[in-house]
């Protein structure tokens, strides 16, 4: 039996976990479950199992469940309800540190870029010195964007509030941020695309931070694909075909984006209920750089990150390598 995405009610784990298990009962190779995050940094794995593709090269049904943000892929990943996620690095870095060494084990990059910081033109921010007193939003503590958003913080002064700092730092979904910053209550989020870009189109915002522009080489993981350990030992030939599959969409999406982002945008409005409209595609698309390279620098970098932040204890890609 093979499910190429879930329904509207499903986007959350508890639903579409059953649906997953449901569909796999015919036995633990029976099918690949694989979960993504229904945003641009995933497109290329989003094109591949809509596109039929994926399935076609791994030779085994493709069951599929799409998720909100990072930290419920892997939740879905460690629970059981998964085999593969594709996920932000920061949830990986959380999860890593928490759990054995080979718990989880890193399959490819997916994703650098895509993910910048918005604000609204009204509040008057020009810089990093005039985020004192603001209200400021990421989509859910303890994802990508809200450690780059507390990072940024912390690197130019400033401290959220909850801690002592002169910063309000919010967590709310990318929908809400969207309606909050429309009708002026907040300041500015760092958002991954297309809500950025979304942002800075249909409210009057501005790009302060791509924040590409913030690493070394404009490179850092928004996207990685991983597995469960002990699926990845026991399936060793099946991952090693999603990878090349995985490569291969990578590729395709690098070459011939228009195809991507066809695909990508029939399957995201069939999954969220309603279809961007192309020009948001394609305008976020140019801010988003496709790559099978995992950039273990830059996601150990993120970890030393969320260390320095006191969220999550010291840990190391090594320990997702074997």
């Amino acid at each position: 039996m093979t499910s190429r995405g879930v329904s509207r009610r499903d986007l959350l784990l508890g639903a579409g976990g059953a649906a997953l298990l449901a569909a796999c009962r015919g036995g633990r190779s029976a099918a690949l479950r694989l979960g993504f995050m229904t945003n641009l940094p995933h497109a290329p794995v989003i094109a591949g199992v809509a596109s039929g593709r994926i399935e076609r090269t791994l030779g085994v049904p493709v069951a599929t469940l799409s998720f909100r943000s990072g930290p419920r892929v892997m939740e879905a990943l460690f629970g059981g309800a998964i085999d593969v996620g594709v996920s932000g690095p920061s949830a990986i870095v959380f999860n890593n540190a928490r759990h054995a060494p080979g718990t989880f084990r890193l399959l490819s990059g997916c994703c650098s870029g895509g993910a910048s910081f918005v604000v609204s033109r009204a509040s008057g921010i020009g810089g990093p010195a005039d985020l004192r007193g603001k209200t400021l939003a990421s989509p859910q503590i303890g994802t990508t964007q809200d450690i780059s958003l507390r990072t940024y913080l912390r690197r130019h002064g400033h401290r959220p509030a909850d801690r002592g700092g002169d910063v309000t730092v919010t967590a709310l979904d990318s929908a809400a941020i969207l309606a909050e910053m429309r009708r002026g209550a907040l300041d500015g989020a760092w958002l991954a695309e297309p809500w950025a870009t979304r942002v800075v189109r249909e409210v009057d915002a501005v790009r302060l931070v791509d924040e590409r522009g913030l690493w070394p080489g404009r490179a850092f993981p928004t996207a990685l694909v991983i597995a469960r350990g002990d699926f990845a030992r026991r399936q060793p030939a099946l991952v090693a075909r999603l990878v090349d599959a995985v490569g291969a969409e990578i590729h395709r999406a690098q070459q011939s984006p228009g195809e991507t982002l066809t695909v990508v945008g029939d399957e995201l409005g069939r999954l969220v209920g309603k279809r961007l409209p192309r020009w948001l595609l394609d305008a976020a698309a140019r801010f988003v750089d496709f790559t099978s390279d995992p950039l273990r620098g830059a996601l150990d970098a993120v970890a030393d990150d969320a260390y320095a932040l006191g969220l999550a204890p010291r840990s190391s890609s090594r320990t997702l390598l074997g």
